[in-house]
């Protein structure tokens, strides 16, 4: 679906409140943000019964309405999860393409995200200042969510992305606003990419631009970025934005840097996990 929703902790929900002045200015001036878009932060009271007639407890549940950043009808055949530490973060358990992989599956794979030098400049640059704003509002335990279509992994695949592009071309040529193939903060179409597999050719965006904006470099290829060897299709954004670093948050990882190397531990200060963040996506962006 094109949405979703989350429950989020009564610290979330402040941190989201306090930050959304600036979180709004930074979607404002940076409209190629790998961040999060949310639509809306709501709250539930839900009424319970105490035991033995003792009147009722209201509980408050939050949870926010946001973008789905797999909203796309090709089917994600591997996901990542990647924060850039490496202390834990490994899954186990036969593979599951519906279960997010992290870091050390990332690395050990030898996976990079391929995108060329050019479009790679846009990108560092671009996950930079989203973490030079989540470092400036104290947030940590933020990660990279990246979604790879495989293009031409079976016959069918490419019969099934050639009928998907031409069904998109179709949308666009008739100027359906009904259709969920029109341009918008989540499914950005510009310029002109193809994708050759055998006999068959993938055509993966139109070349008209809609209501002159640009859209953003992650996005620009059916909603994702096509690979520099055209042979995947990636999407990718930054979640998990409400993380503060409190007292909690220091105690964990000054615990946790007993045991494990400080510098792997996916708990800690602002300044150090943008850092290492950063870091992490240079590497792994090609």
């Amino acid at each position: 679906g094109k949405y979703m929703m989350k429950t989020v902790t009564h610290k979330e929900q402040i941190l989201l409140k306090k930050m959304l002045k600036k979180y709004h200015d930074h979607i404002v001036s940076n409209p190629g943000t790998l961040l999060v878009r949310f639509l809306g932060l709501h709250c539930l009271s839900v009424r319970k019964d105490r035991k033995a007639g003792k009147g009722s407890a209201v509980q408050k549940v939050y949870f926010v309405v946001m973008n789905n950043m797999f909203n796309t009808p090709f089917e994600i055949h591997r996901r990542y999860d990647l924060k850039g530490s490496w202390v834990g973060r490994v899954t186990t358990g036969e593979f599951d393409p519906s279960v997010a992989l992290k870091d050390l599956d990332f690395t050990k794979a030898n996976e990079k995200i391929r995108v060329g030098e050019e479009r790679k400049a846009k990108l560092v640059a671009q996950i930079e200042r989203d973490s030079s704003f989540l470092k400036e509002n104290n947030v940590i335990d933020y990660s990279l969510l990246l979604g790879i279509y495989q293009l031409g992994s079976s016959g069918e695949d490419c019969v099934e992305a050639k009928e998907i592009a031409l069904e998109k071309v179709k949308a666009d040529a008739r100027g359906d606003p009904r259709e969920n193939f029109q341009r918008d903060s989540s499914l950005g179409l510009k310029g002109a990419s193809t994708a050759t597999t055998g006999e068959i050719t993938v055509r993966l965006s139109p070349t008209e631009e809609f209501n002159h904006h640009e859209v953003p470099v992650h996005q620009a290829q059916m909603g994702g970025m096509l690979s520099s060897d055209q042979k995947a299709l990636y999407f990718l954004g930054i979640i998990d934005i409400l993380t503060p670093y409190d007292g909690r948050k220091h105690l964990e990882h000054w615990f946790k840097a007993l045991r494990y190397d400080s510098k792997g531990v996916s708990c800690c200060p602002p300044a150090m996990y943008a850092e290492r963040f950063n870091q992490f996506m240079k590497d792994a962006i090609a």
